[in-house]
């Protein structure tokens, strides 16, 4: 499934993608967005792959928009104006479609779309450990090293068996690189947590095993929390 949103300020158009969309069974759309401003912040958790948008709109065009993410989902630029076509592909936008537009041609984008998507998914290596970085140097952290990570405005703070680090960015970047691993879990808005250094749950929160502090447990993320211990919700208030 590839989680895709849609950016366009004109309605027919707008109207007219999500219904192409809908055609196309491994297409998830979590959103639409008259604005790329109003996309920011669901683009920012991390959770999009791909992105339909216009360019020319209120506020912040769409290839404005796309330079200034500093990480950003594929991109198809779905417009009536040829003219940013040259510049478009120079950002590696995936794709360049004009409208008006079928949905054969949408088809076409979506699959280069889902080949790029499992291209890298297969090139990416097994690994278990992430990469601090601590001033100057690039520290190696195995995963069974790491109790829990918790945000902080602008910074997360990595508690492990060494010490506590306090790094520069964004606990969803982190959530991201940590989705494919069976042991990290989101379980508050603040905090993923290595569930190998749980001890006990309940409905508020995580017990961890020796001296690491309590892990709280917000409602949204109790279910998975749950499911991902085969725990049944009501065994738990």
């Amino acid at each position: 499934m590839i989680n895709c949103i849609v950016i366009d300020d004109e309605p027919l158009a707008q109207e007219n993608l999500v219904n192409q969309i809908s055609k196309i069974p491994d297409l998830k759309l979590l959103g639409v967005f008259d604005s790329a401003l109003d996309a920011l912040p669901l683009i920012s958790k991390g959770k999009v792959a791909l992105v339909f948008c216009d360019i020319q709109m209120p506020d912040i065009s769409g290839v404005s928009f796309l330079k200034s993410l500093k990480k950003s989902p594929l991109f198809i630029f779905v417009t009536g104006d040829p003219n940013y076509a040259i510049e478009s592909y120079e950002l590696d936008v995936l794709d360049y479609v004009l409208k008006p537009f079928g949905i054969d041609r949408l088809l076409k984008s979506v699959n280069k779309a889902r080949a790029l998507l499992e291209a890298q998914k297969t090139n990416l290596p097994d690994r278990d450990f992430l990469i601090i970085k601590d001033r100057s140097l690039n520290i190696i952290m195995p995963y069974n090293e790491i109790f829990f990570i918790k945000s902080d405005k602008d910074y997360v703070k990595m508690s492990t068996v060494e010490k506590d680090y306090i790094m520069y960015g964004r606990l969803s970047e982190i959530e991201e690189s940590l989705s494919s691993t069976r042991q990290f879990l989101r379980v508050q808005k603040s905090y993923i947590v290595n569930l190998d250094f749980a001890k006990t749950v309940d409905g508020s929160c995580i017990k961890m095993k020796g001296n690491i502090k309590d892990i709280p447990i917000g409602g949204q993320y109790k279910a998975e929390l749950y499911r991902r211990l085969g725990i049944s919700s009501g065994e738990i208030s």
